[in-house]
């Protein structure tokens, strides 16, 4: 260990945990910590997290990862990836939160934002992105009129509202820098998308001060240095965006979808594509992936807020259904589900509306039919994937294949109902942990100022397509179904 030219720390805050993970500069893992953290919802629209908590867990894991190396120096240098699109209010006098962490699956104030429905076709123009309460805007409006406390800092101009990537760099700086990076930023409906800067139109109709916010920087660069030790901070990122960087440089013909707490469908594109016609009549997301001070690497996004988080819903509401943890070990067989219109989260692309509820049609669940209902919502996921990939074949034709990471991965009818409906290989990647490893990348290339020559990861497993008659038509019925019920309310 100690002969090694040096190691990077990755940190990945997500949505259920913290981790942190030790690479080598090929790629490898040295070694990896893990911690949970909790997860409020509230009702429907209402889901937060606890600021101390999450930065407890990231600096519990960063201390696990950094104790072999404290004498050695060995660790050169670290990444830093978030859950995009959760918001917190706090004090950068003395870095106290004083708000809950708004989660990006919060949709509190989407009465407010659908005020601005006549400046939708605005909006997207410049951010790329749809006028969607996951996103930041809609939580700092709601943080700075409801909360005494936000108020209280705001005219004491002791406040900041931000990603919570912001203030965990903070809090892990000696410079106490809680600058912002660019993916980030992005997701909060106030950046310009082609100067990467907080746009003065967005923030004059939103009525937000950009005093508010923290400054914006490139995704690749020097964020600052871990307290306590000589470990550079080399990039900043989203965690989806990270994802892309798994083994380098994305393939550009090919589909990354990782599958966590929601799930998200993405591919390079062109800046060109995002100007297009097309694609603002597509229902998709525009963003960034990776950002340099001269240049800028951006992509396409579908976008499923109910992959993980619509299993823990069906489990919360019926609790009395004993749902196995490993879903591998239900014998699903040659069963016919229902169909689930699954909504847990608000619909994302294409359609973005947060106020349908989820629903079973012609079907309540119980213990009887256990597997009918875990196969309804599993293939509910699968069926909003579609949609989008659909979408997103109409802007980039030359699709080979799909990478799929994340959670629900490991669940093979999943992967292999994917590829089914696709009629595209499904390959898993060699380790689920995609963020982790992209923002170990992107941190790495900082650093080195060249891109890292990452051996892939032999893809242990795949699916390749197969007709399978009977998914296609509920997959038809699912589409009907839920065009019928977007358009009638």
């Amino acid at each position: 260990m100690l002969n090694h030219p040096g190691y990077c720390i990755a940190l990945d805050q997500g949505t259920f945990s913290s981790r942190a993970t030790v690479y080598d500069s090929h790629g490898q893992v040295v070694e990896s910590y893990q911690q949970a953290i909790p997860l409020h919802r509230i009702d429907q629209n209402q889901v937060e997290q606890n600021a101390e908590e999450i930065l407890a867990s990231i600096l519990t894991v960063l201390n696990n990862a950094t104790n072999n190396y404290k004498d050695n120096g060995a660790i050169l240098i670290a990444g830093l990836a978030t859950q995009r699109s959760s918001i917190l209010a706090w004090r950068p006098s003395n870095g106290k939160a004083i708000s809950p962490v708004l989660s990006w699956q919060d949709t509190r104030a989407h009465q407010w934002l659908d005020s601005f429905q006549s400046h939708a076709v605005m909006v997207q123009s410049i951010t790329k992105l749809r006028l969607s309460p996951h996103y930041g805007v809609s939580k700092i409006h709601w943080l700075s009129e409801n909360l005494d406390e936000v108020k209280k800092a705001i005219k004491e101009n002791d406040c900041v509202i931000s990603p919570i990537a912001s203030y965990l760099l903070f809090h892990l700086s000696k410079e106490k820098n809680y600058s912002i990076d660019s993916a980030n930023s992005s997701r909060m409906l106030l950046q310009n998308m082609s100067t990467k800067s907080w746009d003065s139109q967005l923030l004059n109709l939103f009525s937000i001060d950009k005093n508010l916010l923290p400054a914006i920087s490139p995704i690749s660069s020097h964020y600052g240095t871990i307290k306590n030790s000589a470990i550079k901070i080399c990039a900043m990122n989203g965690d989806q965006n990270a994802a892309l960087y798994q083994k380098g440089q994305p393939d550009p013909f090919s589909l990354r979808i990782n599958l966590g707490t929601g799930a998200f469908v993405l591919t390079p594109i062109s800046e060109e594509v995002l100007s297009s016609n097309l694609f603002n009549n597509s229902g998709l997301l525009g963003g960034i992936s990776n950002s340099h001070n001269q240049s800028t690497d951006f992509y396409i996004e579908g976008t499923v807020n109910g992959a993980g988080a619509a299993i823990a819903w069906l489990k919360e509401q019926y609790p009395l259904i004993n749902f196995p943890e490993n879903l591998n070990q239900i014998n699903f067989g040659q069963i016919a589900p229902p169909i689930f219109i699954n909504t847990v989260g608000g619909l994302g692309a294409p359609y973005w509306r947060s106020d349908i509820e989820p629903e079973f049609i012609n079907h309540e669940p119980s213990e009887h039919n256990l597997q009918q209902t875990m196969l309804a919502v599993l293939e509910s996921i699968i069926f909003l994937l579609m949609i989008n990939i659909e979408r997103i074949r109409d802007l980039k034709t030359e699709i080979h294949y799909i990478e799929i990471s994340g959670g629900l991965s490991q669940i093979n009818i999943l992967c292999q109902s994917l590829s089914d409906l696709s009629q595209l290989v499904v390959r898993k990647s060699g380790g689920t942990e995609a963020t982790s490893k992209g923002i170990a990348w992107l941190a790495w290339s900082h650093y080195l100022q060249h891109s890292p020559d990452w051996a892939a990861p032999l893809t242990t497993e795949g699916w390749l397509p197969q007709i399978n008659t009977s998914l296609h038509s509920r997959y038809l019925q699912f589409k009907q179904q839920l065009s019928a019920m977007t358009e009638s309310s």
